[in-house]
């Protein structure tokens, strides 16, 4: 009998691994020794490429959930896969070009890149797409406005260097004149651009301890809308997600099951911005492009039968958020890693462009 050298038998394994792992993500069905060599492998036996097989279930990458059916991949195969996949696998030049000029047809204005986003990932995914941006309060302030409804109301428009937008209205009980409302905005810009949303408010409180009366009543009403818009969003703001309605369509009734769990950590958002926001810290430390958890590596139990495909995104040299898609673990890992690391490079794109551009200052006042 002919003994293989360790690294061809090793390779071997290997290749075995992958096709199955391509095949039921194809087609969803267990993978049998016969269909390997019939397809792949016309040039080892079936009955060698059963015992691999043995030895990959042994070794935790395949299971079998019938005695006398075929195989499919563990959590560990999806590991392998997608590890083997971030070292070879780039999108073609054309699937590029293609996103690229979809991206720059569907965004518009800042206002709505992060809602857009998250539902062209969807739409290219075929899955659920998300874009999370951090915690408000560490994010470095562009503008804040403040516009007069009338009724002792008036209307607080934040611009974060980020991107972010928020409108938020500060009833004050009484009316403010034209002339403070004018002094509040310009007082505001002129000493808070570039500090956080943390910073500016210390830094107003400090002003008006310090003894400047003469905007005592207008720094007042700015702390008060600054300390309100660190607060947590009850409708969870910070976190876009699309595709949920898609995903129904499309799975199986088996899956019913799994995609209803997900839905409802989906609804509770603050516990999912919370992973996320952990996910995202650990991206950012870890150096990567492209992060990608399998089931079981999901903190929360409701994701532990979905993949999540994740990767930041910049202003500067901050890390200001992350996006990416949650799917089945059967995913066409290849495409969704390459298109959310394509996402993630033209949002930090688009936001740097925005902030670049003239005569924003003037957008509220």
């Amino acid at each position: 009998m002919r003994v293989l050298k360790p690294e061809v038998a090793k390779e071997r394994k290997e290749k075995i691994l992958r096709w199955v792992v391509q095949q039921f993500v194809e087609s969803r069905r267990p993978i049998g020794s016969q269909l390997l060599a019939d397809s792949a492998l016309k040039d080892i036996s079936s009955a060698t490429i059963r015992n691999i097989m043995k030895d990959l279930e042994e070794e935790g990458y395949l299971y079998q959930p019938h005695t006398s059916g075929g195989r499919i991949p563990t959590d560990k195969a999806y590991r392998y896969y997608v590890d083997y996949l971030t070292g070879i696998q780039r999108m073609a030049a054309q699937e590029r070009e293609r996103i690229e000029k979809q991206y720059d047809e569907r965004v518009g204005e800042l206002d709505n890149v992060m809602l857009k986003t998250s539902r062209l990932l969807a739409h290219l995914s075929g899955a659920a797409g998300f874009v999370y941006s951090a915690n408000v309060a560490d994010q470095v302030v562009k503008r804040l406005d403040f516009l007069p409804l009338g009724g002792g109301t008036l209307l607080a428009v934040l611009i974060t260097e980020s991107g972010t937008v928020r409108h938020w209205p500060v009833r004050l009980g009484y009316d403010l004149a034209p002339s403070k409302v004018r002094l509040l905005s310009n007082f505001i810009n002129a000493e808070i651009t570039g500090m956080t949303l943390n910073e500016a408010q210390k830094f107003l409180w400090q002003y008006i301890k310090a003894g400047h009366r003469e905007v005592a009543d207008i720094a007042d009403v700015a702390v008060q809308v600054l300390k309100d818009m660190q607060k947590p969003r009850a409708d969870g703001d910070e976190l876009y997600i699309e595709g949920l309605g898609r995903m129904l369509e499309t799975t199986e009734e088996a899956d019913y099951e799994d995609l209803r769990q997900m839905m409802r950590i989906v609804e509770e958002r603050q516990r999912l911005s919370g992973l996320l926001a952990e996910k995202m810290d650990d991206l950012r430390r870890s150096g990567k492009d492209v992060a990608v958890s399998i089931g079981s590596e999901n903190e929360i139990k409701e994701l532990q039968n979905v993949s999540i495909v994740s990767s930041t995104y910049r202003v500067g040299d901050r890390t200001v958020g992350m996006l990416g898609i949650i799917g089945p673990k059967h995913m066409q890992y290849t495409k969704v890693m390459s298109l959310v690391k394509l996402m993630g490079d033209l949002l930090e794109g688009s936001i740097s462009a925005w902030n670049a551009l003239p005569g924003k200052e003037d957008d509220y006042e």
